[in-house]
C-alpha cells in the first residue's frame, strides 16, 4: 500500500494524470465496465486491499501508458533458438532528485517489483514481472508459445486519445496491457497470439516485442491509436541488414519506428545494434543479451530492470538494475 501510494502521489505532479483524474473521478463506474471482467474485479480487489478508491486505481494502471521509456530485443542463435531480453525504462518527468540525479518514480518502483507465476488448473499458464497493483502484461513468457514486452511510442497526444476513449462509451479499443495479456493467456501458438494483436484496436500508440518457439518467430509490432497504423517488422526482414557475413537474426526496439532514425539526443538503439551485430547469431545467448541490455546507455537512470525470457523452457529472470555512474548524466 505505502509503495502504491508513493507512486500515485508522483503521479499526481504530472498535468496529464491531473486532467485525467477529473475525468476519470466522474465516470470510474463506466470506465471499470468498459474493461475486460476479471481485470476490473482485479482493479476492485487491489483497491479495497490498499485503502484507495477505485478512480486511483485506474489512473494507477494508466500511467505507465503515458511515462514508459524501454528497450526489447528478441534474437536467434545459429540453430534458430529464440531469446528475448527487455529493459523496462520508467518515471520519465513527474519529478527528480537534483542532488544525485535519479528519477523518483523511478527509484520508488524497484521495491513494488515482484515476479508473478500465473496458474491456471493448478499449473503454470505464463510468468510475468509485475507492478504491485498493476493488472495488464508489460513483461511475460509462456513456455512453448510466446514472450512479450511493450515498449512506449511516444506521441505527444496520448492524453487526447486516453480522454477520448473514456467520452466515447462505444470506442471498444483495449489498453495494450490488457491486449498482451489477453494474448498470453489465451492463445498457445506466436502465430495465433500475433494475428489476434494485429486485429485489436488499442487506444494509443505502442510497440509489442514478441517472440515465439521457432525459427524466425520475433517480431516488433507498432500500433497507432485507433487501428490507425500496424506495422509488423520480422527477423527475417529486420536487423542487421545488408550483411553479406550475417543473415537478419534480430529485431531491436527502443521507443521509436524502426524506419525512421533515433532522435540524436535519445540514440540507444545504435549502440544497441552496434553491440548485437558484433555478437553475431553464434554469439547469441541469456548472457550476451544482458551484457547489451546492460550497457549504457540502454541501461540509464529510469532503468527499473532487465529480464529475459525463453519462451522453449518458459524460463523468466529478472534484475533490478541502477544507473548511478557519472556517464549516466544527463538523467536520461
Amino acid at each position: 500500500k505505502e509503495g502504491i501510494d508513493k507512486m500515485l502521489g508522483l503521479f499526481f505532479k504530472s498535468k496529464i494524470i491531473q486532467d485525467l483524474a477529473k475525468i476519470i473521478e466522474v465516470d470510474s463506474k463506466m470506465i471499470l465496465a468498459r474493461m475486460p471482467s476479471d481485470y476490473a474485479q482485479e482493479m476492485e480487489s487491489i483497491a479495497k486491499i490498499v485503502n484507495l478508491t477505485i478512480s486511483e486505481i485506474i489512473i494507477y494502471n494508466m500511467a505507465y501508458e503515458v511515462f514508459g521509456l524501454c528497450t526489447s530485443i528478441v534474437a536467434q542463435d545459429t540453430t534458430g533458438h529464440v531469446y528475448h531480453g527487455r529493459n523496462l525504462d520508467f518515471g520519465l518527468w513527474p519529478a527528480i532528485n537534483w542532488t544525485d540525479f535519479q528519477w523518483d518514480l523511478t527509484d520508488d518502483l524497484r521495491p513494488i517489483l515482484f515476479k508473478a507465476n500465473f496458474t491456471q488448473n493448478g499449473e503454470v499458464l505464463y510468468r510475468s514481472v509485475v507492478f504491485a497493483g498493476y493488472v495488464g502484461l508489460l513483461t511475460g513468457v509462456r513456455q512453448n508459445a510466446m514472450t512479450i514486452s511493450i515498449d512506449s511510442r511516444f506521441d505527444d497526444n496520448y492524453d487526447k486519445y486516453l480522454i477520448d476513449w473514456i467520452e466515447h462509451p462505444d470506442d471498444k479499443s483495449s489498453f495494450t496491457s490488457f491486449m498482451t495479456r489477453e494474448a498470453i493467456e489465451k492463445y498457445d501458438n506466436w502465430d495465433d497470439a500475433v494475428n489476434f494483436m494485429g486485429n485489436t484496436s488499442t487506444i494509443g500508440p505502442s510497440y509489442v516485442i514478441t517472440g515465439g518457439v521457432n525459427k524466425n518467430e520475433g517480431a516488433v509490432l507498432t500500433f497507432g491509436p485507433n487501428m490507425t497504423l500496424f506495422d509488423k517488422w520480422t527477423i527475417p526482414e529486420a536487423m542487421p541488414v545488408n550483411n553479406s557475413a550475417q543473415p537478419p537474426f534480430y529485431v531491436l526496439e527502443t521507443n521509436y519506428d524502426h524506419w525512421t532514425p533515433a532522435p540524436f539526443y535519445d540514440d540507444r538503439r545504435g549502440p544497441g545494434e552496434a553491440c548485437m551485430n558484433e555478437v553475431g547469431s553464434k554469439g547469441v545467448s541469456w548472457y550476451t543479451l544482458f551484457n547489451v541490455l546492460n550497457g549504457l546507455p540502454n541501461r540509464n537512470r529510469l532503468t527499473t530492470y532487465t529480464a529475459l525470457m525463453d519462451s522453449a523452457t518458459g524460463d523468466l529472470q529478472a534484475y533490478y538494475q541502477y544507473c548511478d555512474v557519472p556517464e549516466c548524466f544527463p538523467p536520461w
